[in-house]
C-alpha cells in the first residue's frame, strides 16, 4: 500500500535529519494500492520536495510540512505543503534546478501532472496521476490556473 510505503519513507528521513528539522513533518494518506515501479517514482519525488521544503522553507528554523495522498476519479492526488518563504522569494544561490528535473522526470514516469498552488502561503505542489501506468507524458512545474 502506498500510504504504508510512505509513511515508512518519511520516518525514515525524519531519523536522517539533522536536529529536529523535520520534527513537524505529517503524512494524511487515504490506503492505496499502487504497482512497486510507480512507488519508487512517487517515493523519489516525496523525498525531493520534501527535502526542497526543510532546505528553502524555513531558512532560520524548521517549520510544518504536509504531505496528503488521496484518491480520487481514478486518479491519485498527492500534494507536498510548507508554509514557508514560497517559490517567489530570491533564489537560492546553493540551488542547481536538478531536483525540479527530478521531480519532472519521475513525474512524466507517472504520467502526472504537477501543479504549484498559487493561492497557498508558502508552496505547495499538487500531483495528480492515474492509479494505473498509461505511458509517460511530458511533466513539468506550472502554476495552477
Amino acid at each position: 500500500m502506498l500510504n504504508q510505503y510512505l509513511d515508512a519513507l518519511l520516518e525514515d528521513l525524519r531519523r536522517s535529519a539533522e536536529g529536529n528539522r523535520m520534527s513537524r513533518l505529517t503524512l494524511k494518506a487515504e490506503p492505496i494500492e499502487i504497482d512497486p515501479d510507480r512507488a519508487v517514482a512517487i517515493g523519489i519525488i516525496v523525498n525531493e520536495l520534501v527535502m526542497n521544503a526543510v532546505k528553502y522553507a524555513y531558512p532560520d528554523s524548521a517549520g510544518p510540512i504536509h504531505i496528503d495522498l488521496a484518491a480520487r476519479d481514478g486518479e491519485v492526488v498527492l500534494s507536498i505543503a510548507d508554509n514557508g518563504v514560497g517559490l517567489n522569494a530570491k533564489t537560492d544561490p546553493r540551488s542547481t534546478g536538478m531536483g525540479q528535473r527530478i521531480v519532472a522526470a519521475m513525474a512524466a514516469k507517472l504520467a502526472a501532472t504537477v501543479e504549484r498552488d498559487p493561492d497557498h502561503e508558502g508552496t505547495r505542489i499538487v500531483l495528480c496521476f492515474p492509479r494505473c501506468g498509461n505511458g509517460p507524458v511530458k511533466a513539468g512545474l506550472k502554476a495552477a490556473s
